[in-house]
């Protein structure tokens, strides 16, 4: 807090920038606005320089804050359909190893670019939204020129323990700042009590101006009088009109694939600002900071799959699938087994949830590839994704196309059991499979076939020596197939 108060002190040594467009400047086109400290002779001092820049539009781009070697401060003005919807802050000081972003969300505005009411969130972090500061709202007011008036910011420390920093502005007949006055102040609610922590009260004088606005001025302190220059650059005639992008907050922060894969969650926002750089072949900065030890497909990959499982843990299933979908379109950073078990898990996933649409479209390339295979190399991987394709088509009540793949699973295991005789490995294979089938015929809702499969297996597993009966595969096996049969004999269980 204590470095915000004097961010805000130092704020009133130049002119109150707050939310102006041109109409401040006479409506001239400006471009971009300097603003610096001097000696009473007009020679820069180096202790303030603050740098405004525009858009084509007249709107606040930026507003660049350097108060000499203690801290270096700069605004960032997001805007959405023509309309602020937050101003990104990054602060700098000598003794920070790494800069310190807050943000402060517009709720309501005028004039769609003068916020009258936000919440500022201190220390943010926007890889995850969340910030580790303090909270306050600030609400604005606006004289009828819209300039600013006067702003009241109140920080909710604790519940008995509020904080408040007051603002007032007032203008020359010539709408240039007269006077400008700040109140910092602590309130105790047990107490009922207002500690005053600073009050300061400015007078601001003209010294020089011209057709754009004033260039010279004085500031008279409690200590001194400061002096300020200000110099202008204006648009070129045709520019004010051109097409223009906004600031988006992922053109000012550095969002690097090293440093969001050791967090333990990330933003929506933040997942579709990489996955939009990872498909832009023409993105030019790097994905990953220079000291990153991986290559960069080990980043997307890991990024990939830590947000696909984060989202599946948090049961946001939408997201999940989104997600999924999108490392699928990145294949080239993938192993095909990778991409397989990707696919087989969303599967898996959606059946469970009972998205049986996106269940089938996440199994379909898999199928149509095992498809192929099978008939030239019937395997028990091929003959497993062929039923669980037909089983997703059975929950659809597609039983036409469930059928028809059954029939080549009905073929694997005739070759399965062409094979069981020779030894129990095989035998075992076979009857697993068949308990496969038995899980896909439910899906059907075909009963008969179902228990008919799990009454063969279980007197299979019946028909063994003790030696076989002690081993622990025979055990799961039959416990499985034992217990379905159960529930499905016992309606009350099912």
């Amino acid at each position: 807090m204590k470095s915000l108060l004097v961010l805000y002190v130092f704020f009133f040594a130049g002119i109150t920038y707050g939310q102006n467009n041109w109409k401040s400047y006479n409506n001239k086109p400006v471009k971009q606005m300097v603003n610096v400290q001097t000696d009473k002779k007009g020679e820069p001092n180096n202790n303030f320089k603050q740098v405004v820049d525009y858009y084509p539009n007249g709107y606040i781009k930026t507003v660049e804050t350097s108060y000499g070697n203690k801290l270096d401060v700069t605004k960032h003005y997001i805007y959405e359909n023509d309309e602020l919807i937050s101003i990104f802050e990054k602060q700098m000081s000598f003794t920070q190893e790494k800069p310190i972003y807050n943000i402060e969300l517009v709720e309501e505005t005028k004039n769609k670019y003068l916020p009258l009411k936000s919440e500022k969130l201190e220390i943010y972090d926007v890889t995850s939204e969340v910030a580790e500061g303090d909270k306050s709202t600030i609400t604005y007011t606006y004289d009828q020129n819209d300039r600013l008036k006067s702003s009241f910011q109140l920080y909710q420390l604790t519940d008995n323990l509020s904080k408040g920093l007051i603002k007032k502005v007032k203008y020359d007949n010539k709408s240039f700042i007269a006077k400008t006055f700040l109140k910092d102040y602590d309130y105790v609610k047990d107490e009922n009590d207002t500690t005053f922590n600073t009050i300061e009260n400015d007078k601001y004088k003209t010294l020089d101006r011209n057709k754009i606005g004033v260039t010279e001025y004085q500031v008279k302190t409690k200590e001194d009088k400061d002096y300020y220059h200000i110099s202008y650059s204006m648009y070129k005639e045709g520019n004010v009109n051109s097409d223009f992008e906004y600031l988006k907050i992922e053109d000012i922060y550095d969002f690097y694939l090293d440093d969001i894969i050791r967090k333990d969650n990330i933003s929506d926002y933040t997942y579709q600002v990489i996955k939009n750089r990872v498909l832009d072949t023409t993105y030019t900065k790097s994905l990953i900071t220079e000291d990153a030890l991986q290559s960069e497909d080990w980043y997307v990959n890991k990024f990939y799959k830590d947000y696909i499982t984060q989202e599946l843990e948090n049961n946001r299933l939408d997201n999940y699938i989104s997600s999924t979908q999108d490392a699928l379109v990145c294949a080239d950073f993938f192993e095909k087994d990778e991409l397989e078990e990707l696919r087989m898990s969303a599967y898996q996933n959606c059946v469970e949830h009972k998205n049986y649409l996106a269940a089938e479209e996440f199994i379909k390339p898999l199928y149509d590839e095992a498809k192929i295979a099978y008939r030239s190399n019937p395997s028990e991987k091929n003959g497993k994704i062929l039923g669980l394709t037909a089983k997703v088509f059975y929950l659809q009540n597609k039983n036409a196309d469930g059928d028809h793949i059954m029939q080549e699973c009905e073929s694997y295991k005739s070759s399965l059991r062409g094979q069981a005789s020779e030894s129990m490995k095989d035998k075992i294979e076979y009857y697993k499979f068949n308990y496969f089938l038995a899980q896909v015929y439910a899906a059907k809702n075909d009963m008969n076939t179902t228990k008919k499969l799990l009454e063969e297996n279980i007197s299979y597993y019946d028909s063994l020596e003790d030696t076989y009966k002690e081993s622990e595969t025979f055990s799961t096996d039959y416990a499985k197939n034992k217990k379905m049969l159960v529930t499905l004999n016992t309606p009350s269980l099912q």
